[in-house]
């Protein structure tokens, strides 16, 4: 299946960081499955520990457990202080709380900071090395994972504390589908999380495919941007794909390896699969805008400018094209001689495939890897993974509908629901399919309202992470403080 993901950037940070954690993606649509490696410790400040955690959390569990990661920190808690958690994603590795900017509050806070290791993801693998068996995966639900941080949350205030944390407010982070379940958990858990901080969650177009323009607005965002910011190159692009679009469909494809490194040629069935995944390249480009990640691409500084800058130079529009796929997927042609469109070029810093194919088809069965007519990219039909889900796992996905209805995270409730904060960067397609800053009406006398945050030149998810001298824009620089001062005016109202 065609690989159209995410980029969350707290996890490559520590990668860069650490040089052994992964970048964290979200698939949209489906991916290739294939595993990844994990190592045996990530964190320093300090180091993990395990949790034993139900398997299942539902009435007919039969009560065995797993070890779970979870990261917990209270050097500078006191009491009345709050729980700054991290809710964990879907790397191959944690992401670690000293590397997110909360690690950084806790001192002014007098806050214990957490992190909690998404299941089946890293080393919290219910059934070790057996855990991808279709039968064994059937506990990867959103009531388990929910379940799982409710469950450490409470295991923190009752035996981590001495009884000291049990009224302690928390506030739950996380990052692209991570900044989902944040969501999800204080809508759904309001009992135990106090407040919410979602950085660019993708909370709507969801499956079926509809005739809702809004899962057209990852690439229609990408080529606004590139409009904007480098209008002669996008015009190249443009016209590079059109020649591309125009080989496909004169049924040329055999061409293909003679004007991209591609390891595999695409067959006419796989056209659209194709074109989805090289835009989603593109998008790739932007959600991950931010000169510290320009070494995982061979780039040096910000990747979009390096990209436009080698289009503007490149012989013809199919050659500046390549210049993207070249850099993008660097790791991938250097090793392999050639790159995996299946994979997005994304196997050197890949997500853990397996659970999040089956989560995808299970409970987060986002739709937005559609290409709309007008854009830089070929348009593509509309795609629908009901058929992959059902042949690989068994599964039918859920309808937006049915989510909406078990969760509660459709537009009016995220409206009614306090203490919540929505985070998007101005460089990041996936702003397009998150909340909408017209959902939040200004209350200027609520220190409670839930708040839509946009800064203007962050990176996918990047205001979650500790600043980096020199490569932050003063931009995100404010939007972390106001971050910050959002959540103090929560505790003070409440104190």
């Amino acid at each position: 299946m065609g690989a159209l993901r995410i980029f969350t950037l707290a996890v490559a940070i520590c990668f860069l960081i650490n040089t052994s954690a992964a970048v964290s993606l979200v698939p949209l649509p489906l991916l290739a499955i294939k595993a990844a490696t994990t190592k045996a410790s990530t964190c320093s400040s300090p180091v993990e520990q395990v949790f034993n955690q139900l398997i299942d959390h539902s009435n007919t569990s039969d009560g065995s457990t797993f070890a779970q990661r979870v990261q917990v920190n209270t050097t500078f808690y006191k009491a009345g202080g709050p729980l700054f958690i991290l809710q964990g994603d879907e790397s191959t590795d944690m992401t670690c709380a000293e590397f997110m900017d909360f690690s950084q509050w806790a001192p002014e806070f007098h806050a214990a900071t957490m992190v909690i290791e998404h299941r089946y993801f890293g080393q919290s693998r219910p059934f070790g090395n057996d855990s991808y068996t279709n039968d064994n995966m059937r506990f990867l639900t959103l009531d388990n994972v929910m379940s799982d941080t409710v469950a450490v949350v409470n295991w923190w205030r009752n035996n981590l504390t001495d009884g000291v944390g049990k009224d302690a407010p928390v506030i739950v982070f996380g990052g692209s589908y991570a900044g989902s379940i944040a969501t999800i958990l204080r809508i759904n858990y309001p009992q135990t999380f106090f407040g919410a901080l979602a950085s660019a969650p993708p909370l709507r177009t969801f499956l079926p495919a509809t005739d809702d323009p809004d899962r057209f607005n990852r690439y229609n965002l990408v080529t606004q941007f590139w409009m904007d910011h480098a209008p002669e190159a996008a015009a190249k692009v443009r016209a590079g794909f059109q020649q591309l679009e125009d080989i496909l469909d004169a049924g040329n494809y055999t061409e293909i390896p003679s004007i991209f490194a591609v390891c595999i040629t695409p067959k006419e069935e796989d056209r659209d699969e194709f074109l989805r995944s090289l835009a989603a390249i593109y998008s790739l480009v932007l959600q991950a805008n931010t000169a510290y990640l320009g070494p995982l691409f061979n780039l040096t500084g910000f990747p979009f400018d390096a990209i436009a800058s080698r289009t503007l130079a490149a012989s013809s529009p199919l050659a500046a094209v390549n210049e993207t796929f070249n850099a993008l997927c660097y790791s991938s042609i250097a090793s392999n001689g050639c790159f995996d469109w299946t994979n997005q070029c994304s196997d050197s810093v890949g997500a853990q495939l397996v659970p999040l194919n089956y989560l995808s088809c299970s409970y987060m069965n986002y739709d937005y890897g559609d290409v709309a007519p007008g854009s830089m990219f070929a348009p593509t039909a509309p795609y629908d993974s009901t058929e992959y889900c059902q042949a690989t796992f068994g599964i039918t996905p859920p309808t937006k509908e049915e989510l909406f209805a078990k969760y509660h995270f459709d537009e009016a409730t995220i409206r009614q629901t306090t203490r919540g904060i929505y985070s998007q960067g101005g460089s990041d397609p996936v702003r397009g399919m998150g909340p909408d800053q017209s959902w939040f009406p200004i209350a200027p006398t609520d220190p409670n309202a839930p708040r839509y945050l946009s800064c203007d030149y962050a990176a996918h998810t990047q205001d979650l992470i500790m600043s980096f001298p020199g490569n932050d824009d003063p931009s995100l620089l404010r939007i972390r403080d106001q971050e910050k001062n959002i959540i103090r005016g929560w505790l003070n109202a409440a104190n």
